[in-house]
């Protein structure tokens, strides 16, 4: 495998063996963000879009001002022709900055003063992100992506419960838990579940929990009471963490980046912390934005929308060593073996191949070789799984 990692299919992005590797092996922790409910049929907005409905919810005049300074070539913030106070064009100010947690504080006190549960802004927003309850293939794949010794083991920021709700589907099912419930991140097989670190809304039976909206609260749960940090500190130590549906600017992912990288400087066990990152092929100064913050991005084109990033965790998820893969992963390999290991055009097939057989126990490596005898392949391949399976473990 070269430095470009493992290609899981055509026209897919490449994922770093170690990466690929290390799921296999129960040693990652995926944190969902916002963009994993962007799409149909989940559609719920990113935290900039879930600040704007919530402002159509409890405030017209500021919503129309959003609409009009974030059309295409619309007005910077000062220059919005409207007549809101001077509170309001404050807000207006720091959406433009993209602070919306700050945002969310400053409408909060606005209209209610001292914070709470039943404030105006947090009803509205509960509203919002209770209006669908439809997981997208995202939140699928992520599922199965997460099974560790056989349990259900995410991250999320978001606040929606459509994870659990496809984990359900997926007679996947994982308790769920959110902020001062969490449980300590653990190598043991029991420490399991979808940890909901910035709360979570009610559904069905289960209860709603607070919520971290305002800067506010994230002053109080990151660096007052430590509860979200001391759990991202001990699970960036076990885990190579996976973000999943963020953007370098949302502000969870500061907080976040900024308690990960705190620990660096006393602790130097920490494990590579990675994040798909969505971008055009022209734009190379996303991914330096991302390496800068300590992450290794997982780059993919955006040209075309996020699609790629649906299609990589979806073919990720279908050729993970589980028995309902079986097929699959055998017709990947038919697929392989008609190549020529030796032709450079064969190099993500090559890849593929190695990550298969390094993966693998004696047992399914025997059954390979059966497959490529049974096959006709190429001895070439043949001397591929021999030598790969020789290697240091």
């Amino acid at each position: 495998m070269g430095n470009d990692g493992v290609r899981l299919g055509k026209g897919l992005p490449p994922i770093p063996e170690e990466l690929l590797l290390a799921r296999d092996r129960g040693q990652v922790l995926f944190l969902v963000g916002a963009g994993a409910s962007y799409p149909a049929p989940s559609s719920l907005p990113d935290f900039g879009g879930l600040v704007q409905d919530i402002y159509a919810d409890v405030d017209v005049g500021m919503a129309n001002a959003l609409s009009i300074m974030r059309a295409p070539g619309g007005p910077s913030w000062d220059m919005v022709p409207t007549t809101l106070d001077d509170q309001q064009r404050t807000e207006l100010k720091f959406f433009s900055q993209q602070e919306y947690d700050v945002v969310l504080g400053m409408l909060e006190r606005r209209m209610d003063g001292v914070p709470g549960s039943g404030s105006t802004m947090r009803v509205a927003a509960r509203k919002v992100i209770s209006r669908t309850a439809s997981p997208n293939a995202i939140h699928s794949s992520l599922v199965r992506l997460s099974q560790r010794f056989g349990r259900t083991l995410l991250a999320t920021t978001n606040f929606d419960r459509l994870l659990s709700v496809s984990a359900k589907a997926l007679k996947l099912g994982a308790d769920a838990y959110s902020l001062g419930n969490i449980p300590s991140p653990s190598r043991s097989a029991e420490f399991s579940g979808i940890m909901h670190i910035h709360g979570m809304i009610g559904i069905g039976r289960l209860p709603s929990s607070t919520l971290i909206l305002t800067d506010q609260d994230f002053g109080d749960f990151y660096l007052r009471r430590h509860i979200i940090t001391s759990f991202l500190y001990d699970a960036a130590r076990i885990f190579r963490i996976v973000l999943v549906g963020y953007s370098a600017n949302d502000s969870p992912v500061r907080y976040l980046l900024n308690a990960i990288a705190g620990d660096e400087r006393h602790f130097d066990d920490l494990k590579t912390r990675y994040s798909f990152v969505g971008h055009r092929p022209t734009d190379s100064r996303t991914p330096v934005e991302w390496s800068s913050r300590g992450i290794s991005p997982v780059s993919y084109d955006t040209t075309s929308g996020h699609g790629i990033l649906s299609d990589v965790l979806s073919r990720w998820a279908e050729l993970i060593p589980e028995k309902q893969n079986e097929k699959i992963i055998s017709a990947a390999i038919e697929d392989i073996a008609a190549q020529d290991p030796d032709v450079p055009s064969a190099g993500d097939a090559l890849g593929l191949f190695k990550y298969f057989v390094r993966r693998s126990t004696s047992v399914e490596l025997v059954g390979m070789a059966r497959q490529l005898n049974t096959l006709r392949a190429s001895g070439k391949w043949i001397n591929v799984l021999s030598a790969v399976s020789r290697e240091p473990r």
